[in-house]
C-alpha cells in the first residue's frame, strides 16, 4: 500500500529525476562546457588560488615578522616564564600524568592541545562552571583567563624558538581589525554612558580575539583534530541530551508556544537554556560531523560521524525554532554542493518527508494565520524591529545610540534611556546597525565579507589538494564554512553573538579555516 501510494510514487519520481538531472541533461552539460571556457571562469579561478602576495609583503606582515624577531632575542622573558608559577604548576601535573591516560591524552600536545580542547569544549565548561559549581568569580572570570593566557603562552612559545618566526597573517586580519578599530572609535565618540559603552565594545568585540589565538597557536593537522574533535564530540553528546529532553517532555515556559501548536510538545535547548541557541549551535555543528566522515577512512569512524550528523539534526528539528530551520537547510545544501552533488537527491526527499512530521507542519502552519500576524505586529520580531528603527532614526543614524545602549544583553542589563521598552531585537546586524550606526554596520558587514571572500580562497586551494591526494582537509574546511554560514544566516533571526560560547566557536573555526587555507606548510594526512 505504501509503495503504490503517490506520495511514494512522487518521492521516487523526484528521487530518479534528480539523480539522473546532472549526467543526461544536455542543456545542464551544455551550460557546464559554456561555464568552463568563459573568461568569468578564467577570472575566478586566478582569484581563488591566487597567493596573497600583497598580504605577504605589507607593512603589517613586516611589523608581525619584526615583532617576533624581537621576542626571539629577550632571553629575559624567556626565563620569566620558564619560571612562573603557571608553568611550574603545568610541570607538576604534567609529572604526575605521565602514568595516567587520561592526563597523557590531554597532554599529549602539550598546553597548546589542552588549550585547544578547551577551545572545543567551551559551552560545556562555561555550564559547568557558571551553571553547576556557580562560583561567582570563576564563572565570570575563566573565559578571559584561557583568552590571557593563550596570549601569553602564544608569545612564550615566540620567545622560546630563539630565532625569527614567520609572521602569521591571513586575508581576513584587516577586515577584523577595521571593525575592532570602527567599534573602538564609536565607543569614545558616542559614550552618553561610558561605563556601558565599555562593556558593549567588551561583548561585541573580545571573542574577536580567538581568531587571532587560534591562527597562531596551531602547530599541524593534530592540533586541528583536537579542536575539531572536541567540539563535534560536544555537538553529539549534546544532540543526545536534546533528544533525551524531547522523550520526556521537558517543561518549557508558556511563551515559547502558542495555545494553537498542539502538536508541539516541548522545545529542547540542553545547556543552553534556549531553543534557538541550541538550534543554531546544531547548526554550526552538523555539517561539521559530516565532513569527518568524508575524512577519515576507516569505515567505523564514517558510520560513528553519519550517525552523529543525523542526530545533530534531529536534535535541531526538536527545538521547534524555525529560524533555526532555515539556517540548518542552507548549511546542509552549502555542504553538500561543496562535497557531494550526489546527496541532494536524498536532501530533497528528507526535506519533503520533514513536512510530513505534524510539529513540523504546525510551526509551520502558524506563519499563516491570524494570530500569528497579530502577535507579530504587536509584540513579535516584526513589532520590535519597527521600534527599533523608530529609536534609531530618531537619532544619529551615522553613529547609533552608543554601544550596549539598545537591543541586546548588556542594553537589557543597563536600562538608562527614558522612555524606551528594552527588548530583544532578535536581529543581530539591526542591533548593531541601531548600536553603532551606518558606521558600525558597515564595519561588521565588511568583515563578514571579507571572511566569505577568503574562505571560497582557502575552500578552492583545499579542494585543488583534495583532489589531486596531497591532504585530507578539504571535507573538514567545507563541513566548517557550511556551518558558519548558518550561523550568519541565523543571525537575522537572533542576536546569535550575544552568546559568548557561540561568538568564541564562530571566530576560532574562522581562524581554523583560514590556517588550513593559507598557513598550512606540510601537505601531511590527516588521522582520525
Amino acid at each position: 500500500m505504501i509503495a503504490s501510494s503517490l506520495t511514494c510514487r512522487v518521492l521516487r519520481a523526484v528521487w530518479l529525476w534528480l539523480a539522473a538531472l546532472g549526467q543526461s541533461s544536455r542543456v545542464f552539460a551544455a551550460i557546464g562546457r559554456c561555464y568552463r571556457a568563459s573568461g568569468t571562469h578564467r577570472t575566478l579561478a586566478r582569484w581563488l588560488g591566487a597567493e596573497p602576495r600583497a598580504l605577504a609583503s605589507s607593512r603589517y606582515t613586516r611589523a608581525f615578522t619584526n615583532e617576533n624577531a624581537r621576542l626571539s632575542r629577550k632571553t629575559k622573558l624567556r626565563a620569566a616564564i620558564e619560571s612562573s608559577v603557571l608553568c611550574r604548576i603545568y610541570r607538576a601535573v604534567l609529572r604526575c600524568g605521565q602514568n595516567s591516560r587520561i592526563l597523557s591524552w590531554l597532554f599529549s600536545g602539550g598546553v597548546t592541545g589542552l588549550i585547544l580542547v578547551c577551545i572545543g569544549l567551551y559551552a560545556g565548561i562555561d555550564y559547568v562552571l557558571r551553571d553547576l559549581l556557580a562560583i561567582p568569580v570563576l564563572s565570570s572570570m575563566w573565559d578571559e583567563a584561557l583568552l590571557l593566557f593563550a596570549a601569553l603562552w602564544i608569545c612564550g612559545q615566540r620567545v622560546e624558538a630563539r630565532s625569527p618566526l614567520a609572521a602569521r597573517t591571513t586575508p581576513m586580519d584587516c577586515g577584523i581589525l577595521l571593525f575592532l578599530t570602527a567599534s573602538f572609535v564609536l565607543m569614545n565618540v558616542n559614550a552618553p554612558f561610558f561605563s556601558i559603552q565599555v562593556s558593549g565594545f567588551r561583548a561585541s568585540c573580545q571573542y574577536l580575539l580567538w581568531f587571532f589565538i587560534v591562527t597562531r597557536i596551531l602547530r599541524d593537522d593534530r592540533d586541528v583534530l583536537r579542536l575539531y574533535g572536541a567540539l563535534v564530540g560536544l555537538g553529539v553528546l549534546l544532540a543526545l541530551h536534546g533528544i533525551y529532553q524531547y522523550i520526556v517532555a521537558v517543561p518549557i515556559p508558556a511563551s515559547w508556544m502558542t495555545h494553537t501548536e498542539t502538536a508541539v510538545r516541548t522545545r529542547v535547548y540542553s545547556i543552553f537554556g534556549s531553543p534557538n541557541i541550541m538550534g543554531d549551535f546544531m547548526v554550526m555543528v552538523a555539517p561539521m560531523c559530516a565532513g569527518l566522515a568524508y575524512c577519515v577512512k576507516d569505515t567505523k569512524w564514517k558510520i560513528a560521524a553519519w550517525i552523529g550528523t543525523i542526530l545533530m539534526c534531529i536534535a535541531c528539528l526538536f527545538t521547534m525554532s524555525r529560524a533555526s530551520w532555515v539556517a540548518m537547510a542552507i548549511a546542509v545544501v552549502i555542504f553538500v554542493l561543496l562535497v557531494d552533488r550526489r546527496l541532494l537527491a536524498l536532501l530533497a526527499v528528507a526535506g519533503i518527508g520533514a513536512c510530513f512530521v505534524p510539529f513540523v507542519r504546525t510551526r509551520i502552519g502558524f506563519l499563516f494565520t491570524d494570530d500569528f500576524a497579530a502577535a507579530n505586529t504587536s509584540g513579535g520580531r516584526a513589532g520590535r524591529k519597527l521600534n527599533a528603527l523608530n529609536l534609531f532614526y530618531a537619532g544619529n543614524p551615522w553613529v547609533g545610540v552608543g554601544e550596549g545602549m539598545f537591543g541586546g544583553a548588556v542594553a537589557m542589563q543597563n536600562q538608562v534611556l527614558d522612555g524606551v521598552d528594552y527588548f530583544y531585537v532578535d536581529n543581530y546586524f539591526l542591533k548593531t546597525m541601531v548600536e553603532m550606526g551606518y558606521c558600525g554596520l558597515a564595519a561588521f558587514c565588511l568583515m563578514l565579507l571579507g571572511f566569505l571572500g577568503a574562505a571560497c580562497r582557502a575552500l578552492y586551494r583545499k579542494a585543488q589538494d583534495f583532489k589531486a591526494g596531497l591532504d585530507r582537509l578539504f571535507p573538514l574546511c567545507a563541513g566548517m564554512f557550511a556551518g558558519l554560514c548558518g550561523v550568519i544566516v541565523h543571525c537575522f533571526f537572533e542576536n546569535i553573538f550575544e552568546e559568548p560560547y557561540m561568538m568564541a566557536y564562530f571566530w576560532s573555526l574562522a581562524g581554523l579555516l583560514m590556517w588550513a587555507g593559507f598557513l598550512r606548510e606540510d601537505k601531511q594526512e590527516v588521522r582520525a
